[in-house]
């Protein structure tokens, strides 16, 4: 418990002070449940009894000052006394109860929002080798519902614990001013819980650990369910992907019910020792109130605080099996959040210069064991334009991806302007180029919203600017609130090559100095493709241009050409060269040319 108040308190640290003021409220709550008994003992005895012609009987209630100087046989100012006492405490209580719940609820959402911001940014900030610990439904459980029980443990399980046990406490003092023996068989009901708690909370701390990875698997199909709509689609098959969703519900629906069984089968010890011990008190207090040891009014409080005292021992031992699940939260929340980076803690903090040099020498990707890149070299001064070819899964996005501080390389060097990469910040590096890729992510948002993602406040003429440069016009305006239209999440409601076009146009927007376009136009037809290339020319110029690509005859105009094969560059020149020395290029250009005229030739 100790530990989850010592995570937590950066972000809930600076309002412990209203949390506090919170239990006050919750103990005034409390106050006022406990006085109520002793409101009613008088009613009982000075009232009701009286008025069936019983006499009237003091007892031990502390309200007895309040009906000391009125006759005994004035029943009726009695009862306006005693019942508007009890209405003034009813109206405190529930005045408690809203400020507390108010308070508690407004003041935590807000660390709530930064713990989950924090998330959010650890995830961002994470390179791409860290978060393959995590699938997405780990994630989302995290983001989603560990904050959540992190901030209940704030707001709600120690507060009603410690109001649970002020009650015990004080009603305890209350039965043994009554009558010191009524104390003995609620404390019993204590002792045979305590007995039975250790087992209970073992096995919760156990359970809750495996409901957090089945919440999170669950989390995952669900997520792939939706995403991958498409594909289950095209290929006629919901019936498999309805087949595994149903087993995973199926799965976690089963864990929910047999571990429900196990909880509320300790909830029936429980409940059973609770009866036990309160039929055994209501023996020895019927006893007494039959020798006069005990008032009518006085055996109706006991019953009420000893229905209290036993329902808020099951209350406290549910509370500290709320404690187990909020323990795994918090272990798996900040796991996350205090797991190292090592790939980040390379890099330094140096800015990547307006006109970047970069230099690959002899560089060499690994994964488990495999090279997927090896002994690359390759010299970009600032304006050149590159272009990159090769048969599927030769190593081109992968290149990329390293040239950027996306994925890290094992063996030789990135530098830029002569200085190592890994001196410089690896959001920086990031942020020096404008990258469009062949698999497209946009968001659930505007076509406009998407291309202006880097700069949310661009000027409308920039965003339109870039849709035109990358023929977005041609289908935006089709849709009747042109760049206004809303697309689906992930780009539903697009097809393949306008959510690429779409993706150049927000590269464009980011104007960065280099662009990086991975096979980007491989959605596009080739008259599509080469109307985007000769209107890039203008954002393209002085710029330097890397582009991965299956069409050999985009690159003709490019500086160097490279060809890569199996991990290497097998091939390398400029377009004449390479089709002067016959090779793989000048193979492939040959092929492409006579299945299609370029456009523009």
């Amino acid at each position: 418990m100790l530990n989850i108040y010592k995570k937590s308190y950066p972000y809930y640290g600076r309002i412990y002070p209203v949390l506090i003021v919170c239990v006050f409220l919750g103990l005034m709550q409390g106050v006022v449940a406990l006085i109520e008994p002793q409101i009613i003992s008088l009613v009982v005895d000075r009232v009701i009894n009286p008025a069936f012609g019983n006499e009237p009987k003091e007892n031990s209630s502390i309200f007895m000052f309040l009906i000391e100087d009125i006759p005994s046989d004035d029943l009726w100012q009695f009862m306006w006394v005693l019942v508007g006492t009890f209405i003034l405490f009813l109206v405190l209580y529930f005045v408690t109860f809203y400020l507390r719940w108010n308070m508690a609820h407004y003041f935590s959402l807000d660390c709530d929002n930064r713990l989950r911001q924090s998330v959010l940014n650890k995830i961002n900030s994470f390179g791409p080798n860290i978060l393959k610990d995590y699938t997405t439904g780990d994630l989302i459980t995290i983001v989603n519902s560990d904050s959540q029980k992190i901030r209940n443990f704030h707001v709600a399980t120690i507060p009603f614990m410690i109001d649970s046990l002020f009650y015990i406490v004080i009603a305890l003092y209350f039965l043994g001013k009554t009558n010191i023996w009524l104390t003995l068989f609620p404390l019993l009901t204590l002792g045979i819980y305590l007995l039975i708690t250790k087992g209970f909370l073992k096995m919760c701390g156990r359970l809750y650990d495996i409901m957090w990875k089945k919440d999170s698997e669950f989390n995952s199909e669900t997520q792939e369910s939706i995403y991958g709509i498409r594909t289950i689609k095209s290929y006629g098959r919901e019936d498999i992907r309805k087949k595994r969703f149903n087993e995973k519900a199926e799965d976690l629906r089963n864990f929910y019910n047999d571990f429900g069984k196990k909880r509320y089968g300790y909830f029936l010890v429980f409940d059973g020792a609770d009866q036990l011990v309160m039929v055994i008190s209501m023996a020895i207090s019927i006893g007494l109130a039959v020798n006069f040891k005990m008032t009518s009014g006085e055996y109706t409080a006991f019953l009420t605080y000893l229905l209290s005292i036993c329902g808020s021992f099951v209350d406290m031992i549910f509370f500290a099996s709320d404690i187990q699940d909020q323990k795994v939260s918090t272990k798996r929340m900040y796991g996350l959040l205090e797991k190292e980076d090592r790939d980040a803690a390379m890099y330094g903090s140096k800015k990547v210069s307006d006109k970047p040099h970069i230099t690959i020498k002899n560089l060499t990707v690994r994964a488990e064991e495999k090279e997927l890149i090896k002994d690359i070299t390759i010299d970009i001064p600032y304006g050149k334009k590159i272009g990159i070819m090769g048969k599927t899964g030769c190593g081109k996005s992968v290149l990329l991806r390293a040239m950027q501080a996306f994925c890290e390389y094992d063996e030789g060097a990135i530098e830029f302007d002569g200085v190592n990469s890994r001196e410089y910040d690896r959001g920086e590096i990031a942020r020096a180029f404008s990258y469009a890729m062949q698999d497209v992510f946009l968001f659930s948002n505007t076509i406009e919203s998407n291309i202006a993602f880097y700069n949310p406040e661009a000027d409308e003429r920039e965003i339109r600017r870039c849709g035109r440069a990358a023929e977005v016009d041609e289908f935006a305006y089709n849709f009747k609130e042109g760049y206004n239209t809303v697309i689906g999440e992930k780009g539903f409601g697009l097809s393949g090559g306008q959510k690429q076009r779409v993706a150049i146009a927000r590269a464009l927007l980011k104007n960065a100095p280099v662009i990086v376009l991975d096979d980007c136009t491989s959605a596009l037809d080739i008259e599509t493709e080469s109307k985007i290339f000769n209107n890039l020319s203008e954002f393209f110029q002085g710029k330097s241009i890397v582009m991965a690509t299956h069409r050999a005859m985009a690159l003709k105009d490019f500086d160097e050409i490279l060809y890569m094969e199996n991990g290497r560059i097998i091939e390398r020149g400029t377009f004449k060269e390479l089709m002067e020395s016959d090779g793989h290029y000048a193979s492939i250009y040959k092929q492409q040319m006579d299945k299609e005229v370029y456009a523009g030739e």
